[in-house]
């Protein structure tokens, strides 16, 4: 009997095995197509549409609150600007007011526009180069500031803040290579006298309508700034210009946060190849040219400069991919002052415009064109974000440090002791 019931259970479990496996096999094609490639295709690229839709919509955000922070600024400190450009009494206290008047107006096109006015007017152009040099570095702060919208994340605020100080870091050093040698012999004020001269024989009729031109982000943003006018001014009381600042600002870190959020979830070659473009198709030179030219469209090295950091933040371009692009709006905002020129129409107002042109192209042949030069801002600002991602407090110390205790500390001692 035993072998009799072996025998008999050995196919049953045969037959069982065979089951299953015949049981598992039409479960697995099943499987497999759980959905056709053209339904995938249909809801990547709606994503796509809608992922592409939020980020322009983020941007234009980001510009709008950034004009009315600048506007916001100007409103409750610009008054003071032209106040403290003509206290300078010695180069190093122009230098320091130049720093201070810019990170307050929160635009070095504002500063230097007026500083061209001021030389037209009479201030001496040995008086006002060394305050050209000091806004070249304030106008950084809006780009900084913008970066510390990430602070609650680590990864994306390192990347961030790094992306907006090495604006700053470069800016620092060409100071410090430019300002003892323009003290000692003043080699921008010879240069600019150079071109001046070369220049007297040209014509400038054709640019005239220059001094008519509207950048597009003022024409893109005047609907949201009139709004906020409207809204601001039906308010009663002093606190209206800080109510609009605080708003801005509100703005300026809402965009970036979703901007980020979306820029990582964008990742289609389409946003790709446009971010590619964008910073000069991995071309030094083409960096240089598309920041240059991008900056000189809009007439404002803080927008352009300041739409890096998200993009740096989401991890989208790399440090050294946003370097050669920021050097090149240093030199595209300079547009503004040669606009200026065109209005006031003197060859002094002129040579001062040169001079910040001379300055920012010097600077960026020098620092950028010698490799050993060209890797200290990287480093500086590699460094500082990193202590800044350990400690968040160094990022704000920074900010308040550089842009305003250095200078008001600058200019009290300067009083003190020349009085």
């Amino acid at each position: 009997m035993t072998p009799s019931s072996q025998s008999d259970s050995k196919p049953v479990v045969d037959a069982e095995k065979t089951a299953l496996e015949a049981a598992s096999q039409p479960t697995e094609d099943v499987q497999e197509p759980t959905s056709s490639p053209a339904e995938s295709q249909t809801f990547s690229l709606g994503q796509s549409w809608l992922y592409s839709a939020g980020a322009l919509l983020a941007i234009y955000g980001l510009f709008a609150s950034i004009d009315l922070l600048n506007i916001g600024f100007q409103s409750i400190l610009g008054p003071q600007a032209e106040g403290l450009l003509t206290l300078a009494s010695n180069p190093w206290l122009g230098l320091l007011l130049g720093i201070l008047a810019t990170a307050l107006v929160q635009s070095s096109s504002i500063v230097t526009a007026l500083l061209v006015a001021l030389v037209a007017a009479g201030l001496p152009i040995a008086t006002a180069i060394p305050m050209v040099m000091g806004a070249n570095l304030g106008t950084t702060i809006t780009n900084t500031l913008v970066s510390l919208g990430y602070m609650g994340n680590d990864d994306d605020f390192e990347r961030g803040f790094a992306a907006a100080t090495i604006h700053d870091c470069f800016n620092l050093i060409a100071l410090f290579l430019f300002f003892p040698l323009e003290l000692l012999l003043h080699p921008l004020q010879k240069l600019s006298q150079w071109l001046v001269a070369q220049s007297a024989a040209i014509s400038f009729a054709p640019v005239n309508a220059l001094v008519n031109f509207v950048s597009p982000v003022d024409w893109l943003t005047q609907p949201t700034r009139r709004l906020i006018i409207y809204g601001v001014n039906s308010l009663t009381g002093p606190w209206d210009s800080f109510l609009w600042v605080g708003t801005s600002v509100g703005g300026v870190m809402t965009s970036v946060t979703a901007l980020g959020w979306l820029l990582k979830r964008w990742l289609d070659t389409p946003a790709k190849e446009a971010i590619y473009w964008v910073t000069g198709h991995g071309s030094s030179l083409g960096g240089l040219a598309t920041g240059a030219g991008v900056t000189a469209l809009l007439q404002s090295s803080s927008m352009t400069t300041s739409l890096m950091v998200p993009l740096a933040g989401a991890g989208l371009v790399t440090l050294t991919d946003i370097y050669p692009f920021v050097l090149g709006a240093n030199v595209g905002t300079c547009i503004t002052a040669l606009i200026a020129t065109l209005a006031v129409k003197s060859p002094v107002a002129l040579q001062l415009a040169l001079v910040h042109l001379s300055y920012n192209l010097l600077a960026v042949t020098i620092i950028y064109g010698i490799p050993p030069l060209r890797a200290v801002p990287l480093t500086m600002a590699q460094n500082i974000a990193a202590t800044a991602r350990r400690y968040r407090i160094v990022a704000v110390a920074y900010v308040i440090g550089l842009f305003f205790m250095v200078p008001f500390l600058a200019r009290w001692l300067s009083f003190r002791l020349f009085a």
